[in-house]
């Protein structure tokens, strides 16, 4: 649900941090902002904007993943014995859509503060279930699909400078916490119950008729799991490129 506006920020850190690492050449679709323009925040927005063609696909060389369909290995989540969700090989549909609307950048602090927001998003995917939700026992492992519609997220990163032997300074992206907001949504988890029909079609109409709560009692959980496999791929992005690099003093 969230992968867009998590994807989106790592797209976004793409064009205002850097990692550890040895830097790369600055490629040409990347608009770098100077740290000393007045409007930063108005800058960054343009070169995201920029970016989309290219996040539609992807670019490989840059470690910068495809949004047409995002993908995304392995999420867990889990809280004690109460539930545990693992989501495998999930494909999101309609992150290259999204919008900024706001952004607020602290180079002093390295403190960047996203909101976005997305009109429609589909996803597809496997998964693992086992526990209890809105006070019902659910079990079983499948394929699930869902849409999500109004969908709205902020992201807060903050980071950490890292000077390295070559006296270069890079930056490691030390907290990355997203919230999510979906306005409407639905979602079918195929083979509950081992593929008691019944129960699975119970489970699923009760997931649907009461979607909020659903979302609500999960949602902690979706937005750790989401936050912690963002940061990853947001460093592995970055760490190709200078501070110095991607925002030039002057």
């Amino acid at each position: 649900m969230r992968n867009n506006a998590l994807s989106l920020a790592c797209l976004f850190l793409f064009a205002v941090t850097a990692d550890v690492g040895e830097s790369v050449e600055l490629p040409e679709f990347i608009h770098v902002c100077k740290r000393s323009d007045a409007n930063v925040e108005a800058c960054v927005t343009e070169s995201v904007e920029y970016l989309k063609p290219y996040l539609q696909k992807g670019v490989a060389e840059y470690n910068i993943p495809s949004l047409e369909p995002l993908l995304l290995k392995e999420l867990v989540a889990a809280e004690g014995a109460g539930i545990r969700i693992t989501a495998k090989d999930v494909q999101a549909f309609g992150a290259s859509d999204f919008t900024i609307s706001k952004l607020k950048v602290d180079l002093n602090q390295l403190l960047f503060n996203i909101d976005v927001s997305l009109p429609h998003l589909h996803i597809q995917g496997m998964y693992e279930i086992d526990g209890k939700v809105l006070l019902l026992p659910i079990h079983g492992s499948g394929h699930m699909t869902g849409n999500f519609t109004e969908c709205t997220g902020s992201v807060k990163v903050h980071a950490i400078r890292d000077k390295q032997p070559s006296g270069d300074d890079y930056v490691s992206i030390d907290e990355f916490k997203m919230k999510i907001s979906v306005g409407r949504g639905t979602l079918h988890l195929d083979n509950l119950f081992g593929g008691e029909k019944v129960l699975g079609d119970v489970i699923n109409s009760a997931i649907n008729s009461n979607f909020n709560a659903f979302l609500r009692e999960l949602q902690p959980l979706i937005e750790q799991a989401l936050s912690d496999a963002f940061r990853e791929i947001a460093n592995s992005i970055v760490n190709q490129f200078t501070y110095d690099q991607l925002f030039p003093a002057n």
